[in-house]
């Protein structure tokens, strides 16, 4: 940092905090917006590189700390950043930053014993991110979404798979049926979440990668998605179904428990 006292943005009107919004606000397909300290973190770690980070000219440590670090920082109002950022407490801290580029799943290398998560239509951004939390935690090397739901790189999916969408491969699929047709290529095999009537996932006999196919509300699975084995987590009476977030994780940690961590 300078010893000179640093610039202080505090209008509306500055372009900079004008494009900010526009990310904030889906209008810039091209930039990510990273809120708080945690996910700021998380992605300077992951190699993210952020073109500028703003932070409320009460935090001088913090701006100091990512100057050290080669980080474009820009000092900004407190009251002014807390009305561009989104979240209801004001974390002092906003970066933008490039959208990371896709996977492309035809190329990429995948072991012999893959777990791939596919999610379709999961319209909540914070369950998109919760799924790729989960993923991560229990080793999936692919995480691929399909047209119809939230962005893996909306605000809300970002902060709520707590950065693990900047670290684990994302992959955004054109359809449902390109990514089963891909999938058969690589010879990985498919199974699909379902409520009622399939293979209790811990007797689901397994080799090779493995695919698994999570659907929400708006989601549609492949023509052909009634070939695939059907995997039901045994429940006791009353609910009748289990929040996709942890159907999800149950399946993957039994996909994946016979894997070395």
């Amino acid at each position: 940092m300078s010893a000179r006292e640093p610039k202080v943005l505090s209008s509306t009107q500055n372009p900079l905090l004008q494009r900010a919004r526009a990310v904030l606000g889906g209008k810039d397909s091209a930039t990510i917006a990273l809120q708080g300290d945690r996910l700021v973190d998380d992605a300077l770690a992951a190699g993210v590189r952020a073109e500028i980070v703003f932070v409320a000219h009460d935090r001088p440590e913090r701006a100091s700390e990512l100057s050290a670090r080669n980080v474009a920082v820009r000092f900004v109002d407190a009251g002014l950043l807390a009305r561009v950022c989104t979240l209801a407490t004001s974390p002092g801290i906003l970066a933008l930053a490039p959208t990371p580029d896709a996977y492309d799943l035809a190329g990429m290398g995948l072991a012999k014993d893959a777990i791939i998560l596919v999610v379709a239509g999961i319209a909540d951004p914070r369950n998109l991110g919760a799924l790729a939390r989960a993923a991560e935690a229990f080793g999936a090397a692919a995480f691929v979404t399909l047209p119809g739901g939230a962005s893996p790189w909306n605000e809300k999916s970002l902060r709520g798979s707590m950065g693990s969408l900047l670290r684990i491969p994302v992959v955004l699929g054109t359809s449902a049926e390109s990514v089963a047709a891909v999938l058969a290529e690589r010879s990985v095999r498919c199974v699909r979440a379902s409520t009622r009537g399939g293979t209790d996932p811990r007797t689901f006999a397994q080799s090779g990668a493995v695919a698994l196919w999570i659907s929400g509300e708006t989601g549609d699975l492949p023509a052909h998605a009634d070939r695939f084995d059907a995997l039901t987590i045994p429940m006791r009476a009353g609910p009748e179904s289990l929040n996709v977030t942890v159907a999800a994780s149950i399946l993957l940690y039994e996909l994946g428990r016979r894997r070395p961590i």
